[in-house]
């Protein structure tokens, strides 16, 4: 979905033209218009009033996580600043639901598993997990982690995965290098254009969002992120011009007068 609209390049888009849109990367309607009821209903989209039918924009963390990557991810923070800020937390087996869904949260969030019971982050975004929902056995200390610059890339090491993260970027970065060699003439604007596009940046664009923002010198040596933006602008000149120019007319099929918000989805 955040592909569609970061081709399309608009804020907001018709619904029939965004089923149309999932048609051609191999939804059938029914299927298109249950994963926006779906979106709709967690959240993930907000709807505005079209005429007789119904827009949408992404909206919340997931609308936040479509703008971090537009914009080329996270920049990097400028130095070490000499701690990290950690969240230690014990929570009972029984509590397992509050457990996952606050680990969930905080690796969204951009925090790091440093061990069992132990996340860390670079800055303090505490104020944003589930803390007020924690069960009354559920221990959670917010607090301050000291290291030194070596000792702060080793645990970023661990918490982050960095070196399992640095294999999946290289080889995102090999395979678009791979396919634009290979393309044997330049992409027409028409739906197999699209595909391929999508084919092509889907899963390296939301690996992107894994890396987390850290100083460059808690990076390992050669860290390949760098490597993989350029492939996917390598990809968007090449295939950006012609999709956005399909799916424009696509749209230009499902014109709307102005929107007006509709009522959240009960």
């Amino acid at each position: 979905m955040p592909f569609l609209f970061g081709v399309a390049r608009r804020p907001e888009l018709p619904g029939a033209g965004l089923v149309r849109l999932l048609g051609d990367l191999g939804l059938t309607p029914a299927a298109a218009r249950a994963l926006l009821l779906r979106m709709r209903q967690e959240g993930k989209l907000a709807s505005v009033r079209q005429g007789r039918g119904a827009g949408y924009r992404l909206a919340g963390e997931y609308g936040r996580r479509f703008e971090r990557v537009r914009a080329g991810g996270r920049p990097p923070a400028p130095q070490w600043p000499g701690a990290f800020h950690a969240l230690l937390y014990q929570v009972p087996e029984s509590r397992r639901a509050f457990r996952d869904a606050l680990r969930r949260s905080a690796v969204q969030l951009g925090y790091g598993l440093l061990q069992p019971g132990v996340l860390v982050a670079l800055d303090d975004r505490s104020e944003h997990l589930p803390l007020g929902e924690a069960p009354p056995d559920a221990l959670l200390l917010v607090t301050r982690l000291p290291l030194d610059e070596r000792d702060a890339a080793r645990a970023a090491r661990v918490a982050w995965d960095l070196d399992a993260l640095a294999g999946t970027y290289a080889a995102h970065a090999s395979a678009l290098r791979t396919a634009l060699e290979a393309l044997p003439e330049p992409p027409a604007p028409d739906a197999a254009t699209l595909r391929r596009y999508a084919g092509l940046l889907k899963a390296p664009m939301v690996d992107t969002l894994s890396s987390p923002r850290l100083p460059a010198a808690l990076f390992p040596p050669g860290w390949p992120l760098p490597a993989l933006w350029a492939g996917i602008r390598a990809v968007q000149d090449v295939y950006g011009g012609p999709a956005s120019r399909y799916v424009a007319d696509v749209l230009g099929t499902f014109a709307a007068p102005a929107a007006t918000t509709l009522p959240p989805t009960p």
